[in-house]
């Protein structure tokens, strides 16, 4: 983290946040509306799920806070990626579950689509770090 101070506030620092306290608040509305299965918003929730929105918000807060919020936003980005095209794909279906272990729905599955692109382009695109390495050579002091 070259020319990062722990005070500093960046893209991906202020996004993994974001993305944590948001996860957080689902997760812990989640398990205080519906634990079983149901739908909260137009979004099928379920335990599982519930639990994955909290340990999301607890990573994703804890990465802003311990200087990994790039590295989180990116992870975070190819997982929900993921989790979101497999959602359309029907072969992943178990039962009712994807991947037989959470409910989840069209809705959902285009807001893991949203929110992994949106993280995962934050991630691998916004380098906040500025590169204090750079020097000017003495070609360029020279005047002809």
């Amino acid at each position: 983290m070259v020319g990062l101070t722990a005070s500093e506030w960046t893209t991906n620092r202020a996004i993994a946040l974001i993305i944590g306290i948001i996860f957080l608040v689902i997760g812990i509305l989640g398990l205080i509306f519906d634990t079983t299965s149901g739908s909260i918003l137009g979004f099928d929730v379920d335990l599982v799920l519930n639990f994955v929105h909290l340990l999301t918000g607890i990573l994703g807060i804890a990465a802003a806070m311990t200087g990994w919020s790039r590295r989180f936003n990116q992870i975070f980005g190819i997982i929900y990626l993921i989790i979101g095209l497999a959602g359309l794909i029907p072969a992943f279906y178990i039962g009712d579950r994807l991947f037989g272990l959470i409910h989840a729905n069209t809705a959902d599955h285009f807001l893991h689509l949203i929110v992994g692109v949106f993280a995962a382009a934050i991630g691998f695109f916004i380098n906040d770090y500025a590169d204090t390495t750079s020097t000017t050579t003495d070609d360029t002091m020279t005047a002809h």
